[in-house]
């Protein structure tokens, strides 16, 4: 299976805007990355994302706060592309230690069987964007393995085909308007051209 560096790369090279609107800019981008590749797990299915969230907390000079993030302050950081289970979802982390922490939450998924014949599911409610259900994204990435037998292997492949995907952005599911700020910020995406 071939694994292109394009999300690693990315996430590797992101050096922070210092407002709310480069940033909507920077995760844009990101996030077409993002819709350009998949998880593949055991080498049994793929989880395709088709709607994610970014929080962004600037620790080093206090700019851009995330108020409602879940790792912040005296929690150790998280190496690049690492995966976070929590009970919103499952994150996928680019931090840099002393500096910020980033990450983006998957929020609706294509989930493709490799062995099995089938038609893909989706995990995203299409009438009502509060439907997701993160507990069948841990299922999917992490339930389907024997610690007795190969165990687990989830990695992170990009699309040979690169494309310009058709997003909508939005503002974030459960996310208050942060105090000072004049709008939400509209960090979550959708890949309109999968759904």
């Amino acid at each position: 299976m071939q694994t292109l560096q394009r999300l690693r790369n990315t996430l590797n090279e992101f050096t922070p805007g210092n407002s709310v609107s480069e940033l909507t800019k920077q995760f844009e981008s990101i996030a077409e990355v993002v819709f350009n590749g998949r998880f593949v797990v055991n080498e049994s299915y793929e989880i395709y994302p088709v709607e994610i969230e970014f929080y962004f907390h600037d620790e080093e000079n206090g700019i851009i706060i995330e108020p409602q993030m879940y790792h912040v302050g005296a929690l150790p950081y998280f190496p690049i592309g690492s995966i976070c289970p929590n009970r919103s979802g499952v994150d996928i982390t680019f931090e840099r230690e002393g500096k910020y922490r980033a990450s983006f939450l998957i929020r609706g998924y294509i989930y493709k069987s490799l062995v099995e014949n089938g038609d893909p599911y989706i995990n995203r409610d299409m009438k009502k964007s509060t439907a997701f259900k993160p507990q069948y994204l841990w299922e999917d990435l992490f339930g389907n393995a024997s610690i007795l037998d190969k165990g687990l292997f989830i990695t992170w492949v990009d699309n040979a085909d690169y494309k310009k995907i058709k997003m909508k952005s939005s503002p974030r599911v459960n996310i208050h308007k942060i105090e000072g700020e004049s709008e939400d910020r509209m960090w979550r995406f959708t890949n309109l051209d999968a759904i």
